[in-house]
């Protein structure tokens, strides 16, 4: 009996991961994030915002600034950008020995960014909304989706809030110095 259960366990992973993994393959998660979407239909999500006491200028400039990530966000542990700014330029960054591999989408200087990321058949799109608030300060809101199995087995749309909490959270206190 045990092993039957057993098996019917590992059989039902086995198809979920199949039709996970062909779900995934007919998105196109580019041209999403070129229009500022996320994937909708994702298993996980996560929104956040923060009020930050700087320009979007000075905000935009330390968010797009990917090869000093790792010094004030200290969960990355190492950023690459290979290009310029720009949409279709590609970047890799990570931390906590995962390497993701991700690309520009959407580029609107100090208004919007967007990018796509992958990692161990892990798909993101990760958009970035800021606007200016009298005073000199910028609103930053945050969408991001992940999807791709075994991600989802792994981890939560609660931890990818609480991750982008942590990540805005580092990005206030680095545009506010």
């Amino acid at each position: 009996m045990r092993r039957w259960i057993t098996l019917m366990i590992l059989s039902c992973c086995v198809a979920l991961s199949i039709i996970l993994l062909l779900r995934d393959r007919g998105q196109d998660f580019e041209a999403m994030a070129r229009t500022g979407a996320i994937q909708e239909d994702a298993p996980i999500k996560a929104s956040v915002d923060v009020l930050i006491q700087a320009t979007p200028e000075k905000v935009w400039a330390v968010l797009t600034r990917v090869d000093d990530w790792p010094r004030w966000q200290p969960k990355i542990s190492h950023a690459e950008m290979s290009g310029l700014l720009e949409r279709g330029t590609s970047f890799t960054w990570g931390g906590g020995g995962v390497k993701i591999k991700s690309r520009f989408a959407l580029v609107e200087p100090e208004a919007r960014i967007g990018w796509t990321g992958t990692s161990m058949n892990a798909h993101a799109i990760h958009q970035w909304r800021l606007e200016s608030v009298a005073g000199g300060k910028t609103h930053v809101h945050v969408d991001e989706s992940m999807s791709g199995f075994p991600i989802m087995l792994f981890y939560s749309s609660k931890e990818l809030q609480e991750s982008d909490q942590f990540w805005l959270d580092r990005l206030k206190q680095e545009a506010e110095r």
